[in-house]
């Protein structure tokens, strides 16, 4: 009975690292945003205001698929659905350049 217990309180207990890692890869993308349109954008770019929002957003990415695996949805469809995301970036950074 004592052993039941401790893997109820575990699985209550589970969900709060995960979601505060999703709270904090939301927060350092929206600090980032707000950064980069509160400076003047222009195309001088410091390294902190590159990295911020994508390190936010890769956090923040990586926080929905652990989503999705939580709901049940198959790792073929997520591996399918990185992959876009990838080319989409991958296009947006070389018309951006």
């Amino acid at each position: 009975m004592d052993s039941d217990s401790v893997k109820k309180e575990k699985k209550i207990n589970s969900p709060y690292f995960p979601l505060s890692i999703g709270a904090i890869g939301m927060l350092l993308l929206t600090f980032g945003i707000f950064e980069l349109f509160l400076d003047d954008i222009d195309m001088n770019l410091t390294p902190a205001q590159f990295l911020l929002p994508s390190s936010g957003l890769i956090i923040l990415v990586h926080y929905i698929y652990y989503l999705e695996r939580k709901a049940g949805i198959s790792n073929k469809l997520i591996w399918i659905r990185a992959l876009a995301i990838i080319l989409v970036l991958a296009v947006g950074v070389y018309i951006a350049y």
